[in-house]
């Protein structure tokens, strides 16, 4: 099959973290200022989420060879994924941050990237070897860098809220492990992340009265429909690109962009609000970027074993965690 343009670009994994690390970083931006201009947080998750997805959608419908699946199944693991990856880590997250402190919710995902090999590895979805493991570590030390004076913020007094907020991290390592291992046979990224989206919206719009008051929402200032705007528009091609890097890397490599999109935001922030750049920042983002080199690398290839064992064209729930090691392997990096 001829590549699109825009899968052309988005065809190699390193690139991909990169655009991904950038994305992550200019939606927290734009989060941010958003929420200045009066936007309340389960606005703009609920319409944000809704609004990235009527994006894509067309495109989805238009030009995509792959559709939507939308078998009982597939719509089973859109809840469970809306659920686990966006729904409770949101939620628990509003809950977490209001009782320790921003600074604890933006640091715990350092844990993801370490919680999500595991998970992997235990699953039987990727295989563990020693430059993999070393890339992550090396990340991780980075990261840390980076945020510990954000470290120093975190209001310990609050124990329970701080361990209960390392659920956070486990449901976004499940989710990236859950996207790969039941990832629905001819969907594309493009159309997960529309069923991603409009779940993940649904969900949140329930959760949202018990927070705010969806009747106060506001929409008639003109900087709140731009920082609106914006951030649907960053959304989506954010999800987009992700979505994408899980297909082609697998989800240990997926689970660095919160290393990257930490780089990111603290170049940002030096760029665009002259904050200064320390030697430890700098040292934090050459770790990030020597884990991430690393940690991209395949394991050592084994024997090939032929796919017809594994998969039958008579069936269309085949699931990846019923193959052998070798051919989710070549699952995760074929296009």
């Amino acid at each position: 099959m001829t590549r699109g343009p825009v899968w052309t670009f988005f065809a190699s994994p390193f690139s991909l973290l990169v655009v991904c690390g950038f994305l992550f970083a200019a939606k927290i931006m734009v989060s941010k200022a958003a929420l200045d201009a009066g936007i309340q947080p389960f606005q703009l998750a609920v319409i944000g989420n809704f609004g990235a997805g009527a994006v894509l959608l067309p495109w989805l419908l238009g030009g995509s060879r792959k559709p939507l699946p939308c078998g009982p199944r597939d719509l089973l693991l859109y809840l469970l994924l809306g659920l686990i990856s966006f729904g409770f880590p949101v939620v628990l997250s509003h809950l977490v941050v209001a009782r320790v402190g921003p600074a604890y919710g933006a640091t715990i995902y350092c844990l993801s990237p370490l919680l999500t090999m595991t998970l992997a590895v235990a699953m039987g979805v990727e295989k563990v070897f020693f430059l993999r493991f070393l890339g992550i570590v090396i990340g991780f030390v980075g990261m840390i860098a980076l945020v510990q004076q954000q470290l120093l913020q975190i209001n310990v007094s609050q124990s329970f809220w701080v361990y209960a907020g390392l659920a956070i991290p486990v449901c976004a390592a499940a989710g990236n492990v859950m996207r790969l291992a039941y990832w629905p046979p001819g969907a594309s990224a493009l159309a997960f992340s529309c069923a991603t989206l409009f779940v993940s919206s649904a969900i949140l719009g329930l959760a949202a009265p018990i927070f705010e008051s969806p009747a106060n929402w506001s929409f008639a200032d003109a900087s709140i429909l731009f920082w609106l705007l914006s951030f649907i528009c960053v959304s989506a091609f954010s999800y987009l690109a992700n979505f994408r890097l899980q297909e082609l890397a697998g989800p240990v490599v997926f689970s660095q962009i919160g290393y990257w999109g930490t780089g990111f935001g603290i170049v940002l922030a030096a760029a665009l609000f002259g904050d200064m750049l320390t030697a430890l920042s700098i040292i934090g983002m050459a770790c990030i970027l020597c884990g991430s080199a690393l940690a991209r690398g395949r394991a050592p290839k084994a024997p090939a074993v032929s796919q017809r064992s594994v998969y039958s064209k008579r069936s269309h729930n085949w699931n990846v965690l019923s193959m052998g090691p070798e051919i989710r392997d070549q699952n995760c990096y074929q296009y």
